[in-house]
């Protein structure tokens, strides 16, 4: 019977460990100021665009284009934890900024973002890879989560639209 009560501890530890992260978390909300982006056209990025990469264990294969890209799914953010480090396409990321990680749209590109929840909307830049979250289409920086009433449930039903800065389809 002591073996498998040691077992179950572990497990208890190791489970309720992988959720309480104390590192990641918010920023300062008084920092967090609606700017409005606007989308430019820019040279894909270097780094961030291989043709296919591999996140635990999944394949993702990226897509030749953002236009057209349109998606409706769950939207979760991220903040301090990240707040800093290189993004995948060797940009620091900043939570304070209205940026994205997505795993299939070329980086950087635009995509504007859609609360079903809520109605609110904003673009972002995509600039990053992620989520990496089973049902999750889109991770927003920790500023963008809170204008679009995000940050405040974790999650949101979104609509994920690309923004074509040539104005072709």
């Amino acid at each position: 019977m002591r073996p498998y009560i040691i077992i179950l501890v572990f497990f208890y530890i190791t489970s309720c460990s992988m959720y309480t992260d104390r590192s990641d978390g918010p920023g300062d909300i008084k920092k967090v100021k609606y700017v409005k982006v606007i989308p430019k056209k820019e040279k894909l990025s270097k780094y961030g665009n291989p043709s296919t990469y591999k996140v635990f264990g999944k394949t993702y294969k990226l897509l030749s284009t953002h236009i057209g890209y349109e998606e409706t799914g769950f939207a979760s953010w991220y903040g301090k934890k990240f707040h800093g480090r290189l993004t995948s396409s060797r940009e620091k990321y900043d939570m304070y900024k209205f940026t994205a990680a997505h795993k299939t749209l070329p980086i950087p590109c635009y995509v504007s973002v859609k609360n079903l929840e809520n109605g609110k909307s904003i673009i972002v830049r995509v600039n990053d890879r992620g989520p990496f979250v089973e049902g999750r289409i889109i991770d927003l920086s920790f500023a963008a989560a809170k204008i679009l009433g995000v940050f405040e449930s974790g999650t949101a039903r979104v609509l994920v639209k690309s923004i074509n800065i040539d104005g072709k389809k």
